[in-house]
């Protein structure tokens, strides 16, 4: 009988648990140490409204998270994701609509010769005019050296994003082309709890509260037991062989704030800071039980005053007229590692490797932070299948 351990309570863990039973399993246990589902991401909620101080936007149709969510019942909004940037420029500050900054240069991009490895790779392929303020932008969120920063983090950061224009040519036409996606119909808490209640109806035992240590989850790993780790890998580095330092992390500080806003304005929409000017990253407008709200990321805490005139200025350039901003209902200050380092990702995925031979695969690493998160979730998927395919199959026809 094929048995299934997944550490971690976070929707990383939640669609490692539904992938599982897919593959017959049946024996599933999914723990975490809070007190419900959804681990960080869960919003709080002020009066039935929901806080969200970061992106929780769904993919079309086709978005294999999505349809493993509304598989198991999680109800979806189809809606057009609205996207704006504020880029530099000669003259200063463009707004544009859009993904991605917007940068004059003479010439395209040139594709690279090998595979980048570090943030610097990636900005080398780009002419000067365009690199430099892209380092600038770069440095102003991360506050470290480019080389040390690996080659993933470039989406987090915008940078597969860019968009390259001719010199003195006028800014991009001020229509907005959404892409479309999907909201969760209940909200962030919604989500989570129509997956719960999926996840109780198909017989994966819950548990909350529950602390497990990588070495107490290495020695339980039965032979015929899956473990899929999809909490924090770091801790993770006191299983290899040869102790050493745990890799450094990249935190990026982000200070957060949601205020009440009257707007008019294509929602839900997200503008994006690339000047590296300011303290505010990024803004994101959304609704919520009839309410609009703004959620600000910011480099550094702000005061009112200040921040409340720079979200005005950032907006302005996409809204139908002047906005008003109400009371501030969160403020919040949290460290992101969304933009890992060269070293933790060599070293993470040699601890891969060696998990990988030791336990003959049954030890599954799932929670690396990454930007691309269809990616991470395929890559679980796979190493899944790999494991549990032949015993999931007997455990299945048993």
């Amino acid at each position: 009988m094929a048995r299934v351990r997944i550490i971690g309570g976070g929707l990383t863990g939640i669609l490692a648990a539904f992938e599982a039973h897919r593959l017959g399993a049946r024996e599933i246990v999914l723990e975490d140490a809070l007190d419900r589902l959804g681990g960080w991401s869960l919003p709080r909620v002020s009066h039935g409204v929901e806080l969200r101080d970061g992106e929780f936007a769904f993919g079309p149709t086709q978005d294999p998270i999505r349809q493993a969510l509304e598989w198991r019942g999680v109800a979806f909004d189809e809606v057009d994701l609205h996207d704006g940037a504020i880029s530099p420029s000669p003259t200063g500050p463009r707004a544009s609509w859009g993904e991605g900054p917007v940068l004059a240069a003479e010439m395209s991009a040139t594709p690279a010769a090998t595979t980048p490895e570090t943030l610097n790779d990636i900005l080398r392929v780009y002419p000067r005019a365009a690199a430099d303020p892209l380092a600038h932008y770069c440095q102003w969120r991360l506050g470290v050296w480019l080389d040390q920063i690996h080659a993933s983090a470039a989406p987090a950061l915008g940078l597969n994003k860019v968009r390259l224009t001719p010199v003195g040519e006028a800014a991009i036409a001020n229509v907005s082309a959404p892409r479309r996606g999907a909201v969760p119909r209940d909200g962030l808490n919604g989500l989570f709890a129509s997956a719960s209640r999926a996840l109780a109806r198909l017989g994966v035992e819950i548990r909350l509260h529950s602390l497990v240590s990588p070495r107490e989850a290495a020695q339980a790993c039965a032979e015929d037991e899956t473990v899929v780790w999809a909490a924090d890998p770091m801790p993770l580095f006191d299983l290899a062989a040869q102790k050493a330092p745990k890799p450094r992390l990249i935190g990026e500080r982000v200070a957060s704030y949601v205020f009440r806003a009257r707007l008019e304005a294509p929602l839900p929409l997200t503008v994006r800071n690339y000047t590296g000017e300011g303290k505010v990253s990024a803004l994101r407008v959304y609704q919520s039980r009839g309410e609009t709200l703004v959620s600000v990321e910011c480099v550094d805490e702000m005061g009112d005053e200040p921040l409340r005139a720079e979200v005005l200025r950032l907006l302005a350039p996409f809204a139908r007229r002047p906005m008003i901003l109400d009371a501030c209902v969160l403020t919040n200050m949290r460290t992101r590692f969304a933009c890992p380092s060269v070293e933790a990702v060599q070293r993470l995925d040699r601890l891969e490797a060696e998990l990988a031979h030791r336990f003959q695969g049954r030890f599954i690493v799932a929670g690396w932070e990454s930007a691309d998160a269809g990616a991470r979730i395929a890559a679980l998927t796979e190493r899944m299948a790999q494991s549990l395919g032949p015993a999931a199959r007997i455990s299945a026809v048993a």
